[in-house]
């Protein structure tokens, strides 16, 4: 079963809603405790006010007797109705006057005395039996203007504010809920607009196909967090461009080559199969048609070195070697063909150089190879080696027409030739170059190639000092 996928849209628009919920729900605790606390302090400011009022009436009431007959003087100054309870006894604890027979409260806190002014700091909390919440106040009061003191009990139930801060709570809750809905809301809202750019990168993204590689997303338009994202892609599909019209022009100059000698053989066939020939002359197709094949052979060889070589492939067994005994092995392979195309070589080298033999010798070979196809008759070919203080760099020079700039950048590309006109009679594929670049990375080396007009051209090879 697979996890189902939400977009980033509606996660953020989910993330708005939880962070609302919190956000609202700490306000609104926060304001709740504000309000009960705020309700308990004017409930008590509330109690020593009445207090104060029952103390005064006290000092107009003549006895305690008085206030037995006529209660309803102190009794009026509380509203039962809003919570307010009174009990006022003598010192005996006869009641004189009560608007409760809930007489618990009565001297349970500590009595303030009657030349003490009560404040909101004296009330107490109690609970009662039946789980009702007071705030109560005991004082002492005078009366009259005798020395005989009652006991006034005075004390608030909690029903009007716990009436209160539920609504209150009702109403925090409703806001919480309304205000995360809304949020979700306004974020998705504002989320999906945001990632507009998004979704127009990502159509523009939609559009690049294997045919239509040069399309580009629209990076300065991004926001700054997706511009990187939009450059780095870009510079993928740069990559991505480039290797394919390697890898196209490739395909074509693989088929161009291949297309010449399977040509050859094919006419050269027909010619000879149409109409009846002597020994000789099937002697003659089979020697062209093996020259043809051994060219194919060549083609192919060098294509899948290079392909081994581009997957790490080709196991390279470096060692010490003497770079002047190599390059005089090299010489004497190419004894015959410079004797007869009327072309000297000489030899400078020196210092010794980490390397794999084989490989070294092939890609030696190449460029000499090279330069004696170019070299005109009566020239010299160079060969040198000389330690440079990171390696050693080995050259092969010749004299010629040279190579045109334009073409210098390009000589290590596979079938690339500086001279078109030259492949349809050459025997090489335009894959020798690009085998000694290979060869060279192999080695963690470079291959370079310096040229004048009508003068010398330098092809170097340098090896680090370092066994790769």
């Amino acid at each position: 079963m697979t996890k189902r996928s939400y977009s980033l849209t509606a996660q953020l628009g989910a993330l708005f809603a939880v962070v609302a919920v919190m956000v609202f729900s700490a306000v609104g605790f926060y304001l709740y405790q504000a309000l009960a606390i705020q309700l308990q302090d004017r409930d008590d400011a509330d109690l020593v006010e009445r207090m104060l009022q029952i103390r005064h009436l006290l000092e107009e009431t003549a006895s305690a007797g008085s206030i037995r007959l006529e209660p309803h003087r102190f009794l009026d100054a509380v509203d039962v109705s809003r919570g307010l309870l009174l009990v006022i006894q003598a010192k005996d604890g006869q009641v004189l006057a009560q608007n409760t027979t809930e007489r618990s409260f009565a001297r349970s806190t500590a009595e303030i005395a009657a030349g003490s002014t009560p404040s909101p700091a004296d009330t107490r909390a109690q609970a009662l039996a039946n789980g009702a919440r007071l705030r109560v106040l005991n004082a002492a009061g005078r009366i009259g203007a005798s020395d005989e003191v009652v006991h006034v009990a005075l004390a608030r139930t909690a029903h009007e504010r716990l009436a209160v801060l539920g609504e209150y709570r009702l109403k925090v809750w409703a806001a919480a809920i309304a205000g995360a809905v809304l949020t979700a809301a306004l974020g998705y809202l504002l989320v999906y607009r945001g990632l507009s750019k998004v979704r127009a990168l990502a159509a523009q993204a939609q559009q690049v196909t294997a045919h239509n590689l040069t399309i580009r997303l629209h990076a300065q338009t991004a926001p700054a967090e997706l511009r990187l994202l939009a450059d780095s892609f870009n510079a993928v599909l740069d990559r991505l461009q480039s290797s394919f019209s390697n890898l196209s022009q490739f395909a074509d100059d693989l088929a161009h080559d291949l297309r010449t000698p399977l040509n050859n053989l094919m006419v050269q066939t027909e010619v000879v199969f149409s109409q009846p020939r002597d020994s000789e002359e099937y002697q003659n197709l089979l020697s062209s048609n093996y020259e043809e094949f051994g060219r194919l052979a060549r083609m192919v060889e060098s294509m899948l070195f290079l392909a081994r070589a581009d997957h790490d492939q080709i196991t390279v067994g470096t060692e010490l070697l003497d770079v002047k005994r190599e390059l005089e092995m090299v010489a004497e392979y190419f004894d015959g063909v410079m004797s007869d195309a009327n072309i000297a070589l000489e030899i400078n080298a020196v210092g010794e150089v980490w390397a794999d033999a084989h490989l070294l010798r092939r890609a030696v070979n190449n460029l000499v190879a090279n330069a004696v196809r170019y070299t005109p008759s009566g020239g010299v070919i160079s060969l040198t080696a000389a330690q440079v203080a990171d390696g050693v760099t080995i050259s092969v020079t010749n004299p010629g027409a040279g190579i045109e700039p334009a073409h210098l950048p390009r000589l290590f590309d596979r079938f690339y030739r500086s001279d078109p006109s030259r492949s349809a009679k050459s025997s090489s594929a335009g894959l020798g170059l690009a085998i000694v670049k290979s060869i060279m990375a192999l080695h963690g080396g470079a291959a370079s190639v310096t040229s004048e007009r009508h003068g010398l051209t330098r092809f170097s090879l340098w090896f680090p000092s370092r066994r790769p």
